[in-house]
């Protein structure tokens, strides 16, 4: 087991050092006229960082298209300690290493009059793929045509549109993991369409999705999700120093085989399920949910919340709901810059050559809980620290306190996670 760590470390060690300084920093695809965003391929720092020049093999361009290999591992460490309550309800949860993400992307454009993007990942596990999946598969696999100077639209395995945490980057977010997983689903089999207004300062998404595939049904056969999401920006001051973000979305969801299940984990991957509404006899669920991020310079603070509303057979109309509130203070000063066109804070990029320091604290809740459906309550309260080291790896330590009110009584988990990131 312990040669089984070490090679795991060494492998993402290796990983760390073989990259390059070229815009890619992040897990999807980013508009070039966001140049605020990209990575800056002058800084050097304490870290080593490899060079654009030592990453020529990764990129080709030629008349009909371009391509560009990224790269995300990510090594999470994660410590528990339980009482006696925690272990009654959910069992001892395993102090150890795991390969949280190894994923390996292609990007590019096919050079139409009016240029294609497209973007296909493959991954082993990740943040972004169900707990019920291979280990190894196709995360990304989807094309952005445009359709007008303002629009656009995705087909494919892509991102639905619906809940902040999921939209951007997940490995870019302050906290490590995100909260509000009983309600969204990362990606899905459809079709998004992109609508941008107000010289981007408001935004329009709106996807159609269906599972046959992953299912293995037909097309008629197959539950149908819908969701839309609308942002909009009323504060944008300073070259985007200072901005609020606003935003209301919703999601509809066809039962897949007349059965819904809403479950979580606790702020890792590794974790048994802390909630858990087990298998409801249902027709669909309805989901909305509310949006602020307020930025100040370095400072910023990110709220979040979403009611659910669950049509079961045998209770009638259920609601479930979460939030989560995250502070985000840049002790170095930096701020993570805004994608107009993704509606969403993108990654840290350091200035000094030490990196950027975050301090991170988070409060959130998510209540599967009602007279009928006892999936529990989980109270999470969050204190970590991000080192931004260059402008592609990053370094954190998070150390959390779950309550879960489960079962008539309160199990209390404290856990330590701590994180290496590597993301080109």
């Amino acid at each position: 087991m312990k040669k089984n760590y070490i090679f795991k470390i060494s492998l993402l060690s290796f990983l760390f050092f073989m990259g390059g300084k070229i815009y890619a920093q992040h897990t999807d695809l980013v508009d070039d006229s966001q140049t605020q965003i990209l990575a800056d391929t002058t800084r050097s720092y304490f870290i080593p960082d490899a060079t654009h020049k030592e990453m020529r093999w990764s990129r080709t361009k030629n008349k009909w298209f371009s391509a560009q290999l990224g790269f995300a591992p990510i090594l999470d460490y994660n410590a528990y300690i339980q009482n006696e309550d925690s272990k009654n309800q959910v069992g001892t949860q395993e102090n150890r290493f795991d390969i949280r993400s190894a994923r390996v992307m292609v990007s590019g454009k096919i050079n139409f009059k009016n240029p294609w993007k497209y973007l296909i990942s493959v991954e082993y596990k990740g943040l972004d793929r169900p707990d019920d999946s291979n280990n190894f598969g196709f995360t990304d696999f989807k094309i952005v045509i445009p359709v007008s100077e303002h629009s656009e639209i995705a087909i494919g395995k892509v991102k639905e549109t619906f809940v902040y945490e999921m939209v951007g980057d997940a490995a870019n977010l302050p906290q490590f993991e995100r909260l509000l997983n009983p309600f969204f689903n990362s990606r899905n089999m459809g079709a998004v369409y992109h609508y941008y207004l107000m010289n981007n300062r408001m935004t329009l998404a709106a996807g159609v999705f269906k599972d046959w595939l992953a299912a293995d049904k037909s097309f008629s056969d197959s539950n149908t999700t819908f969701t839309a999401r609308v942002t909009g920006l009323p504060k944008w001051d300073n070259d985007g120093k200072e901005f609020v973000h606003l935003g209301i979305g919703m999601r509809y969801v066809d039962a897949k085989d007349n059965v819904i299940r809403l479950k979580n984990k606790n702020e890792s991957n590794i974790t048994d399920n802390y909630v858990d509404t087990g298998n409801m006899d249902a027709s669909h669920q309805f989901n909305l949910s509310m949006e602020q991020l307020w930025s100040l310079d370095n400072f910023s603070a990110l709220i979040e919340y979403v009611h659910n509303w669950t049509a079961t057979t045998d209770y009638g109309l259920q609601q479930f709901n979460g939030y989560y509130v995250t502070g985000s203070y840049v002790l170095s000063g930096e701020q993570r810059p805004y994608d107009k066109m993704a509606a969403y804070a993108r990654r840290i990029k350091p200035t000094g050559k030490y990196g950027a320091w975050e301090l991170v604290a988070r409060v959130g809740r998510n209540d599967l809980e009602t007279k009928e459906v006892h999936g529990g309550i989980n109270n999470r309260y969050d204190l970590g620290l991000n080192w931004w080291a260059t402008q592609y790896w990053k370094a954190g330590l998070i150390y959390g306190i779950s309550n879960l009110e489960k079962d008539g009584i309160i199990g209390v988990t404290n856990n330590f996670q701590f994180r290496l990131q590597w993301i080109y």
